[in-house]
């Protein structure tokens, strides 16, 4: 029975035959004694074709399955392909960004540059009344920021609990 599949698969994919099918009879075989001759052939001849089409049926299967794959394969690829866009269009918008950030740390710098100049500029009193009623960490951050000649001048003439928590500040510092 097997070889006949296989001399039957052989002979539908159009490869070589390598073994008559085992339904006919070798020519001048005698039946043997006792066994009837057509229903044999019949039954071998119906287990051939039950497993051909066995056989085509899961080439069938196969072929559906790849198809599908193939679908999926080309899904895949066009999401790969909207995520690469995707990723590029954010790098790009995170590069624009980066420069704007940078920019405004620019003016932001050269704006405080400039009021640190316009308080050390101010007479120590005008300097002393105006960081007394400044936000506690912007007067540390200007204090840091000038020199201690001006700082020395600054002190005594600030609210006192409010230079002695920049003395302590700057002690920490350290």
């Amino acid at each position: 029975m097997k070889k006949s599949l296989l001399a039957t698969v052989m002979v539908m994919s159009g490869g070589p035959l390598l073994a008559p099918p085992v339904s006919a009879p070798p020519a001048g075989a005698q039946p043997a004694a006792g066994e009837p001759q057509a229903p044999a052939a019949a039954a071998a001849g119906k287990s051939v074709v039950g497993e051909m089409a066995l056989v085509e049926a899961k080439r069938q299967q196969l072929a559906a399955r790849e198809a599908a794959l193939a679908v999926k394969e080309q899904e895949l690829k066009n999401l790969s392909a909207k995520l690469e866009a995707r990723v590029k269009e954010l790098e790009s918008a995170k590069a624009a960004l980066d420069r704007s950030l940078d920019a405004r740390k620019k003016v932001q710098s050269a704006n405080y540059q400039k009021m640190l100049k316009v308080y050390k500029a101010l007479k120590p009193a005008e300097a002393a009344q105006l960081l007394d009623k400044m936000d506690e960490g912007e007067v540390l951050e200007i204090l840091n920021e000038m020199d201690q000649k001006r700082v020395a001048k600054l002190l005594p003439l600030m609210k006192q609990e409010r230079a002695l928590r920049w003395t302590r500040h700057s002690l920490a510092a350290k």
